[in-house]
């Protein structure tokens, strides 16, 4: 299962992060955040971030297809 977070920056713009653990991921521009006591930093660029939601991408259970008998 692959998890998604969504992060607040100060200047009030989103930041998707796919986690590759619980401390670390990147976002669709690969740079690397990870958590700290005070939020989440931009490795690359000192951003700090607030997370604002916890997203799991789940896969769809497909119904049983139905055949005639």
């Amino acid at each position: 299962m692959r998890r998604l977070i969504t992060l607040r920056t100060e200047a009030g713009r989103r930041v998707y992060v796919h986690l590759d653990n619980l401390g670390a991921g990147v976002d669709r521009l690969y740079r690397r955040w990870s958590r700290e006591p005070d939020g989440w930093h931009c490795v690359d660029t000192g951003e700090v971030a607030q997370i604002s939601g916890l997203i799991f991408n789940r896969r769809l259970k497909q119904p049983a297809p139905r055949w005639r008998t």
